[in-house]
């Protein structure tokens, strides 16, 4: 199993660890429900430095990667980041990720773990032609995400940066104690945050120094287990549950990624057929009426018929009820559904997404 650079952290504060694509990563602190609920009310900081960092720089940088993604990197604001897809030519999704354009000719592309090393080798697959130069930055770089109302006081009091000095899915550079960092107005909550991106020979340094920072705002060490009920409430994609090789952007919902302006792009082709002649599924969001928890691979039922299959789900700890991402049939009712939940049929009903939107 992989480490973090913070794995001896995390065992000192107690985490109770999983193993994630490879990584033995923590999965939670203080249990689940109360990392979920500090996040929405307070702040939460989460290592995710098994996440993927492949740099692309190089003169043909852009178009290259105009090629490569779903949306037309030469219109990417420097300091400006960008969530998009990497397709096959059936238009199946082989990774979402983010796009972060360091300067002219360099771009930061922030990629799933259990996937970095298929899409590092897509990438090279593809590159003869253009000028452009592939790194991987996973094994010296650290992730860490401080998300929450609270985020923005933390970062301005441990980093001494004024949050409103700069948009959603901007960034900006700094260092600390003598490293550079990157710091992203970017998450995976729904929430106010950022996302830091630092050498592993001082995320250490930064982590206590924003738990330092945050314990007057609540601040507490999120696991995996509030990232994945985090991002199920807002209806975000997990690659290999909710989205793979075989699902395209459209039937996803994620129309909104790609740039049909770009016909350039690898499943360009392909989307454009399945938008044309529409899609036999699409992702749903649906909310049990009655206790349970949905699961992966659970049967979606109209009537007692199968008309689709869950995806994702879990308990919502702001809801307070399953909730649960699934793939529907085109033209199936979207009234009297069932979520088969061990053999025992579970009412649901179809809503839209986010599940939870603070008002």
């Amino acid at each position: 199993m992989k480490h973090t650079a913070l794995y001896q952290k995390h065992k000192s504060l107690g985490a109770k660890f999983t193993g994630f694509h490879g990584w033995e990563m923590p999965l939670e602190y203080s249990g689940v429900v109360h990392e979920h609920e500090a996040v929405r009310k307070a702040a939460g900081l989460f290592d995710i430095g098994h996440m993927g960092l492949i740099e692309v720089g190089g003169s043909d940088s852009a178009a290259f990667l105009r090629r490569m993604l779903t949306f037309r990197a030469e219109t990417l604001p420097v300091d400006r980041a960008r969530y998009g897809f990497l397709l096959n030519e059936r238009a199946g999704i082989i990774d979402d990720l983010m796009v972060y354009r360091l300067n002219e000719d360099r771009f930061l592309l922030c990629v799933n773990s259990g996937n970095a090393d298929r899409d590092l080798e897509w990438l090279r697959g593809h590159a003869r032609g253009f000028e452009a130069i592939l790194v991987d930055d996973s094994p010296d770089t650290a992730i860490l995400s401080l998300q929450g109302p609270a985020s923005w006081d933390i970062a301005k009091k441990a980093l001494g940066v004024d949050p409103a000095s700069f948009k959603y899915h901007a960034f900006m550079n700094s260092t600390y104690s003598g490293t550079g960092y990157i710091l992203s107005k970017t998450g995976y909550t729904g929430e106010k945050g950022f996302e830091i991106f630092i050498h592993n020979h001082t995320v250490e340094a930064i982590w206590d120094g924003l738990m330092e920072a945050g314990k007057e705002f609540g601040l507490v060490p999120c696991g995996l287990g509030a990232r994945d009920t985090l991002r199920l409430e807002m209806g975000y994609l997990l690659h290999g549950d909710d989205a793979d090789e075989e699902t395209n952007p459209i039937e996803a919902g994620y129309e909104g990624a790609v740039d049909l302006g770009n016909t350039d792009f690898i499943g360009y082709d392909a989307l454009v057929k399945a938008r044309t002649e529409g899609v036999s599924r699409r992702l749903a969001g649906l909310v049990l009426k009655e206790k349970g928890v949905p699961r992966h691979g659970c049967k979606i039922l109209a009537g007692g018929t199968e008309v689709g299959v869950v995806t994702s789900g879990n308990f919502s700890p702001m809801l307070k009820t399953g909730i649960a991402l699934g793939y529907i049939k085109t033209g199936a009712p979207a009234d009297g559904l069932t979520i088969d939940i061990h053999d025992r049929p579970h009412a649901a009903e179809v809503v839209g997404l986010p599940f939870y939107m603070k008002t």
